[in-house]
């Protein structure tokens, strides 16, 4: 499918995020630090798939007054996508990760009673967007946990309800953990979504925000593999955005 001139260009040239190096030995003598227990790593439930567009169709619909009204709110696309709204079914929504905030459009009406769209806009701090690539080779069984846990009744008050999880564990644990572990900190998830499309036989594009006070996290990439195959028999190229919310 041929792009259309309107659409957010995504931003190119990232670089896989440097993994840090070991942790300094401990000085003899003191007291080792207590660290917070891990993001939850949630179990998957099946995607349902049903025949609507594409994110580019959903996209024109918007207009190009709305698409301009985002591109000056949160400046040039990282990644975005559009689609019917969950309510109103007939129109379209948008959530875009910009240079300098995340925009997500919800379809109203104005005094006139005609068709509007509302544009929440978290802006970012300036020069606070970090990015870290995820990548996974199929395996015969899944990984151990590393510094995760399984989602229990007691895991961190994330804000996470049971649609969100089940998204989440169709991701690899390390992507899952990348995406919550800004939120361990006292600042709950106030928004989220997630979206994803086939785009061939084996390949399934993704992407997927959670959005607190302080911090925006932003998923997007791809899982190559046959239908019905677990996580970790997959293979995926995903890269985990996080910024730093500006203070309203």
């Amino acid at each position: 499918m041929s792009r259309q001139s309107n659409l957010p260009e995504p931003l190119g040239g990232h670089r896989p995020a440097q993994r840090p190096g070991a942790a300094p030995a401990q000085r003899q003598g003191t007291v080792p630090e207590r660290r917070p227990a891990g993001p939850p790593i949630h179990s998957a439930r099946t995607l349902d798939f049903v025949d609507n567009p594409g994110r580019e169709h959903w996209w024109a619909l918007l207009g190009p007054a709305v698409q301009r009204r985002i591109a000056e709110k949160v400046g040039p696309a990282v990644e975005w996508w559009a689609y019917c709204h969950q309510v109103h079914k007939d129109r379209p929504y948008a959530v875009v990760f910009g240079t300098g905030g995340l925009a997500v459009t919800t379809p109203t009406t104005n005094d006139a009673g005609r068709p509007a769209h509302l544009l929440n806009v978290r802006r970012f701090v300036p020069g606070s967007i970090r990015h870290a690539v995820v990548t996974q080779r199929p395996a015969a069984r899944p990984p151990a946990a590393a510094g995760g846990s399984a989602a229990t009744a007691t895991d961190p008050a994330l804000g996470l309800d049971a649609d969100v999880r089940g998204f989440l564990g169709n991701l690899p644990a390390e992507a899952q953990a990348r995406l919550q572990t800004p939120f361990l900190s006292g600042d709950p998830v106030e928004d989220r979504d997630w979206y994803y499309t086939r785009t061939g036989e084996r390949r399934l594009d993704v992407w997927c925000y959670l959005a607190g006070r302080r911090t925006v996290t932003f998923l997007a990439g791809y899982r190559d593999a046959p239908d019905g195959v677990p996580p970790y028999a997959a293979t995926w190229q995903l890269i985990v955005r996080m910024a730093e919310v500006a203070r309203r």
